[in-house]
């Protein structure tokens, strides 16, 4: 039979235990609303931001909302279409070619310049600027980019 000292402190226990429920989920509902916050704030902006799996297919992790500016949904992104796809067919090979060059030599930034198609055809040239995140080895695991499209004179 348990004395009254441990009924007690099995009921302190169970206060700390639900207080520290409280906490960890009033922290997930701050991280949710910061969340929200970025992900307005990037969908607000000319800049499209993207995570793909640095494997040989390179396959979209996250797209964000505004790659609507080229005439897609995100959602195209995360079932049947790369984001290959839209790369200018004729530099596709050279983006594929750069990526894995860069994630083999242990690059952690690279700055890729080429041209996309928006969903009506016409050409738009952009940059990315490309994070190579690596796991603990140092294997490449996800590149993470900002997209955007460059303006010269001629397309301004």
């Amino acid at each position: 039979m348990k004395t009254n000292a441990e009924k007690d402190i099995g009921t302190i226990e169970k206060e700390l235990s639900k207080e520290e429920s409280l906490h960890v989920m009033e922290k997930e509902k701050d991280a949710f609303e910061k969340l929200k916050v970025l992900e307005s704030i990037i969908n607000s902006s000319p800049f499209i931001a993207l995570s793909r799996n640095a494997s040989r297919d390179f396959s979209v992790v996250f797209i964000s909302e505004n790659i609507s500016q080229f005439g897609y949904k995100a959602e195209d992104f995360m079932s049947a279409r790369s984001y290959e796809d839209i790369i200018q067919s004729g530099e596709r090979e050279y983006v594929k070619l750069e990526l894995m060059e860069n994630c083999r030599e242990g690059s952690k930034y690279i700055t890729l310049k080429y041209r996309i198609m928006t969903k009506k055809g016409e050409e738009r040239p952009v940059e990315e600027r490309i994070f190579i995140q690596r796991g603990p080895q140092g294997n490449p695991m996800y590149l993470q980019s900002i997209i955007f499209e460059i303006h010269t004179k001629g397309n301004v």
